[in-house]
Protein backbone atom coordinates (compact mmCIF):
# COMPACT_ATOMS: atom_id res chain seq x y z
CA UNK A 1 0.00 0.00 0.00
CA UNK A 2 1.33 3.40 -0.95
CA UNK A 3 2.12 5.70 2.00
CA UNK A 4 -0.44 8.40 2.75
CA UNK A 5 0.73 11.78 1.51
CA UNK A 6 -2.12 13.98 2.79
CA UNK A 7 -3.16 15.14 6.27
CA UNK A 8 -6.52 13.78 7.37
CA UNK A 9 -7.10 16.72 9.73
CA UNK A 10 -6.66 19.19 6.88
CA UNK A 11 -8.97 17.13 4.67
CA UNK A 12 -11.59 17.20 7.42
CA UNK A 13 -11.34 20.98 7.80
CA UNK A 14 -11.83 21.38 4.06
CA UNK A 15 -14.83 19.03 4.23
CA UNK A 16 -16.25 21.18 7.04
CA UNK A 17 -15.93 24.35 4.97
CA UNK A 18 -17.52 22.78 1.89
CA UNK A 19 -20.34 21.24 3.92
CA UNK A 20 -21.15 24.58 5.53
CA UNK A 21 -21.39 26.10 2.07
CA UNK A 22 -23.60 23.27 0.80
CA UNK A 23 -25.91 23.53 3.81
CA UNK A 24 -25.95 27.35 3.71
CA UNK A 25 -24.81 27.41 7.29
CA UNK A 26 -24.67 24.70 9.94
CA UNK A 27 -24.21 24.07 13.63
CA UNK A 28 -21.92 21.64 15.39
CA UNK A 29 -24.42 18.77 15.41
CA UNK A 30 -25.30 19.22 11.74
CA UNK A 31 -21.62 19.12 10.74
CA UNK A 32 -20.97 16.10 12.95
CA UNK A 33 -23.90 14.24 11.42
CA UNK A 34 -23.11 15.23 7.83
CA UNK A 35 -19.46 14.17 8.07
CA UNK A 36 -19.88 11.30 10.53
CA UNK A 37 -17.66 12.97 13.11
CA UNK A 38 -17.73 13.01 16.86
CA UNK A 39 -19.39 16.19 18.10
CA UNK A 40 -16.21 17.17 19.94
CA UNK A 41 -14.14 16.72 16.75
CA UNK A 42 -16.58 18.79 14.68
CA UNK A 43 -16.49 21.50 17.34
CA UNK A 44 -12.68 21.68 17.29
CA UNK A 45 -12.58 22.07 13.52
CA UNK A 46 -15.29 24.73 13.57
CA UNK A 47 -13.59 26.72 16.34
CA UNK A 48 -10.21 26.50 14.59
CA UNK A 49 -11.67 27.79 11.30
CA UNK A 50 -13.62 30.47 13.16
CA UNK A 51 -10.58 31.72 15.08
CA UNK A 52 -8.58 31.81 11.83
CA UNK A 53 -11.27 34.00 10.25
CA UNK A 54 -12.56 31.53 7.68
CA UNK A 55 -15.92 31.12 9.39
CA UNK A 56 -18.30 33.55 11.05
CA UNK A 57 -20.96 32.68 13.57
CA UNK A 58 -24.58 33.81 13.70
CA UNK A 59 -26.07 32.52 16.92
CA UNK A 60 -25.14 28.84 16.95
CA UNK A 61 -24.84 28.63 13.16
CA UNK A 62 -21.51 28.83 11.36
CA UNK A 63 -21.23 30.41 7.90
CA UNK A 64 -18.37 30.81 5.43
CA UNK A 65 -16.56 34.06 6.14
CA UNK A 66 -15.44 36.76 3.74
CA UNK A 67 -11.79 35.97 4.34
CA UNK A 68 -12.24 33.30 1.68
CA UNK A 69 -13.39 36.02 -0.71
CA UNK A 70 -10.05 37.75 -0.22
CA UNK A 71 -8.20 34.56 -1.14
CA UNK A 72 -10.49 33.87 -4.09
CA UNK A 73 -10.17 37.35 -5.51
CA UNK A 74 -6.40 37.10 -5.24
CA UNK A 75 -6.48 33.79 -7.13
CA UNK A 76 -8.73 35.29 -9.81
CA UNK A 77 -6.60 38.38 -10.36
CA UNK A 78 -3.16 36.81 -9.91
CA UNK A 79 -2.55 35.98 -13.56
CA UNK A 80 -2.48 38.93 -15.98
CA UNK A 81 -4.24 36.97 -18.73
CA UNK A 82 -7.19 36.45 -16.40
CA UNK A 83 -7.43 40.19 -15.83
CA UNK A 84 -7.31 40.76 -19.59
CA UNK A 85 -9.99 38.11 -20.09
CA UNK A 86 -12.46 40.15 -18.04
CA UNK A 87 -12.19 42.96 -20.59
CA UNK A 88 -12.80 40.52 -23.45
CA UNK A 89 -15.85 39.15 -21.65
CA UNK A 90 -17.35 42.65 -21.46
CA UNK A 91 -16.63 43.34 -25.12
CA UNK A 92 -18.22 40.07 -26.21
CA UNK A 93 -21.29 40.73 -24.08
CA UNK A 94 -21.81 44.04 -25.84
CA UNK A 95 -21.26 42.54 -29.29
CA UNK A 96 -23.39 39.42 -28.86
CA UNK A 97 -25.94 40.75 -26.36
CA UNK A 98 -25.74 37.39 -24.57
CA UNK A 99 -24.08 35.90 -21.50
CA UNK A 100 -20.31 35.52 -21.84
CA UNK A 101 -18.01 33.55 -19.55
CA UNK A 102 -14.29 32.96 -19.27
CA UNK A 103 -13.29 29.71 -17.56
CA UNK A 104 -10.07 27.91 -16.75
CA UNK A 105 -9.40 24.24 -16.06
CA UNK A 106 -8.23 23.27 -12.61
CA UNK A 107 -7.89 19.68 -11.41
CA UNK A 108 -10.05 18.34 -14.20
CA UNK A 109 -12.99 20.73 -13.93
CA UNK A 110 -13.56 24.25 -15.19
CA UNK A 111 -14.14 27.22 -12.91
CA UNK A 112 -15.72 30.52 -13.92
CA UNK A 113 -13.21 33.35 -13.64
CA UNK A 114 -15.20 36.15 -15.31
CA UNK A 115 -18.80 36.45 -16.47
CA UNK A 116 -21.09 39.12 -17.84
CA UNK A 117 -24.77 39.35 -18.73
CA UNK A 118 -26.39 41.71 -21.17
CA UNK A 119 -29.06 43.72 -19.39
CA UNK A 120 -31.60 43.45 -22.20
CA UNK A 121 -31.12 39.76 -23.09
CA UNK A 122 -30.73 37.69 -19.97
CA UNK A 123 -31.84 34.14 -20.58
CA UNK A 124 -32.70 33.74 -16.91
CA UNK A 125 -35.76 35.93 -17.50
CA UNK A 126 -37.24 33.36 -19.87
CA UNK A 127 -38.13 30.93 -17.11
CA UNK A 128 -37.69 32.08 -13.54
CA UNK A 129 -37.60 28.47 -12.35
CA UNK A 130 -34.38 27.78 -14.27
CA UNK A 131 -32.58 31.04 -13.56
CA UNK A 132 -30.81 30.02 -10.32
CA UNK A 133 -29.26 26.91 -11.87
CA UNK A 134 -28.70 28.37 -15.32
CA UNK A 135 -26.79 31.44 -14.24
CA UNK A 136 -23.04 31.05 -13.98
CA UNK A 137 -21.28 32.46 -10.95
CA UNK A 138 -17.65 33.43 -10.58
CA UNK A 139 -15.87 30.68 -8.66
CA UNK A 140 -18.34 27.95 -9.59
CA UNK A 141 -16.90 24.64 -10.80
CA UNK A 142 -18.43 22.62 -13.64
CA UNK A 143 -17.79 19.26 -15.28
CA UNK A 144 -16.06 19.90 -18.57
CA UNK A 145 -18.00 17.50 -20.80
CA UNK A 146 -21.36 19.27 -20.37
CA UNK A 147 -20.31 22.83 -21.23
CA UNK A 148 -19.18 24.45 -24.47
CA UNK A 149 -16.02 26.02 -23.07
CA UNK A 150 -15.22 22.82 -21.21
CA UNK A 151 -15.51 20.71 -24.35
CA UNK A 152 -13.40 23.22 -26.28
CA UNK A 153 -10.64 22.93 -23.68
CA UNK A 154 -10.91 19.13 -23.64
CA UNK A 155 -10.49 19.13 -27.43
CA UNK A 156 -7.22 21.05 -27.02
CA UNK A 157 -5.79 18.70 -24.39
CA UNK A 158 -3.76 15.53 -25.03
CA UNK A 159 -5.82 12.35 -25.20
CA UNK A 160 -4.21 10.98 -22.05
CA UNK A 161 -5.18 14.05 -20.08
CA UNK A 162 -8.77 13.83 -21.30
CA UNK A 163 -8.89 10.17 -20.25
CA UNK A 164 -7.55 11.04 -16.80
CA UNK A 165 -10.18 13.74 -16.34
CA UNK A 166 -13.00 11.36 -17.27
CA UNK A 167 -11.53 8.70 -14.96
CA UNK A 168 -11.61 11.12 -12.05
CA UNK A 169 -14.92 12.92 -12.58
CA UNK A 170 -16.92 10.59 -14.80
CA UNK A 171 -19.54 11.85 -17.27
CA UNK A 172 -22.55 12.75 -15.10
CA UNK A 173 -25.75 13.83 -16.85
CA UNK A 174 -27.21 17.30 -16.30
CA UNK A 175 -29.94 16.89 -18.91
CA UNK A 176 -31.12 14.27 -21.37
CA UNK A 177 -28.72 15.79 -23.93
CA UNK A 178 -25.55 15.47 -21.84
CA UNK A 179 -22.90 13.19 -23.31
CA UNK A 180 -22.39 10.29 -20.89
CA UNK A 181 -20.46 7.83 -23.09
CA UNK A 182 -16.67 7.95 -23.58
CA UNK A 183 -16.80 7.00 -27.26
CA UNK A 184 -19.46 9.59 -27.92
CA UNK A 185 -17.35 12.22 -26.16
CA UNK A 186 -14.32 11.30 -28.28
CA UNK A 187 -16.41 11.71 -31.42
CA UNK A 188 -17.67 15.07 -30.19
CA UNK A 189 -14.17 16.34 -29.43
CA UNK A 190 -13.05 15.33 -32.94
CA UNK A 191 -15.87 17.45 -34.35
CA UNK A 192 -14.82 20.36 -32.13
CA UNK A 193 -11.24 20.19 -33.42
CA UNK A 194 -12.44 20.11 -37.02
CA UNK A 195 -15.02 22.85 -36.62
CA UNK A 196 -12.98 25.09 -34.34
CA UNK A 197 -15.61 25.59 -31.66
CA UNK A 198 -17.78 23.54 -29.29
CA UNK A 199 -21.53 23.68 -28.80
CA UNK A 200 -23.41 22.93 -25.61
CA UNK A 201 -26.76 21.91 -27.08
CA UNK A 202 -28.88 22.04 -23.92
CA UNK A 203 -26.40 19.66 -22.31
CA UNK A 204 -25.86 21.66 -19.14
CA UNK A 205 -29.26 23.31 -18.78
CA UNK A 206 -32.51 22.65 -20.58
CA UNK A 207 -33.32 25.49 -22.96
CA UNK A 208 -29.77 26.90 -22.99
CA UNK A 209 -27.25 26.65 -25.82
CA UNK A 210 -23.64 27.83 -25.70
CA UNK A 211 -20.72 28.25 -28.06
CA UNK A 212 -17.21 27.83 -26.67
CA UNK A 213 -13.64 28.21 -27.90
CA UNK A 214 -10.37 27.49 -26.15
CA UNK A 215 -7.66 30.08 -25.61
CA UNK A 216 -4.10 28.86 -26.01
CA UNK A 217 -0.62 30.08 -25.18
CA UNK A 218 2.15 30.38 -27.83
CA UNK A 219 2.84 26.63 -27.45
CA UNK A 220 -0.84 25.91 -28.22
CA UNK A 221 -1.58 24.69 -24.71
CA UNK A 222 -5.03 25.73 -23.47
CA UNK A 223 -5.07 28.37 -20.75
CA UNK A 224 -8.84 28.81 -20.64
CA UNK A 225 -11.92 29.22 -22.75
CA UNK A 226 -14.62 31.73 -23.63
CA UNK A 227 -18.26 30.88 -24.16
CA UNK A 228 -21.35 32.73 -25.34
CA UNK A 229 -24.65 31.43 -24.00
CA UNK A 230 -28.31 32.13 -24.63
CA UNK A 231 -31.72 30.52 -25.00
CA UNK A 232 -32.00 27.84 -27.66
CA UNK A 233 -34.52 29.84 -29.68
CA UNK A 234 -32.04 32.72 -30.05
CA UNK A 235 -28.91 30.65 -30.53
CA UNK A 236 -30.14 28.54 -33.42
CA UNK A 237 -27.70 26.79 -35.76
CA UNK A 238 -27.61 29.64 -38.28
CA UNK A 239 -26.95 32.27 -35.60
CA UNK A 240 -24.19 30.18 -34.07
CA UNK A 241 -22.47 29.47 -37.39
CA UNK A 242 -22.88 32.86 -39.04
CA UNK A 243 -22.66 35.26 -36.11
CA UNK A 244 -21.65 33.95 -32.69
CA UNK A 245 -18.75 31.71 -33.72
CA UNK A 246 -17.31 34.42 -35.97
CA UNK A 247 -17.53 37.10 -33.29
CA UNK A 248 -16.05 34.76 -30.69
CA UNK A 249 -13.16 33.73 -32.95
CA UNK A 250 -12.27 37.35 -33.68
CA UNK A 251 -12.29 38.26 -29.99
CA UNK A 252 -10.10 35.29 -29.11
CA UNK A 253 -7.64 36.12 -31.88
CA UNK A 254 -7.29 39.64 -30.45
CA UNK A 255 -7.03 38.30 -26.91
CA UNK A 256 -4.30 35.80 -27.78
CA UNK A 257 -2.39 38.51 -29.64
CA UNK A 258 -2.66 40.85 -26.63
CA UNK A 259 -1.34 38.28 -24.16
CA UNK A 260 1.37 36.80 -26.39
CA UNK A 261 4.06 38.89 -24.72
CA UNK A 262 3.27 37.41 -21.31
CA UNK A 263 5.26 34.27 -22.10
CA UNK A 264 9.03 34.06 -22.66
CA UNK A 265 10.04 33.67 -26.29
CA UNK A 266 13.07 31.50 -25.61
Amino acid sequence: MAPRTTLSTTETSIDVLETIQQLDGAGVTEIADALDLATSTAHKHLVTLYEAGYLIKEGTTYHVGLKLLSLGEYARQRRPEHRRAAETVDVLTTETREEVDFVVEEHGRIVTVSESYHEQNRYGQIDARSAPTARARVGTYYHMHSTAAGKAILAALPEGRVSAIVDRWGLPANTENTITDRDRLSEELAVVRERGYAIDDEEFTDGLRSVGMAVTDPLRSPIGGFSVSGPAYRLDDATIEEEISTTLAAAIETFESDIEGLWPTA
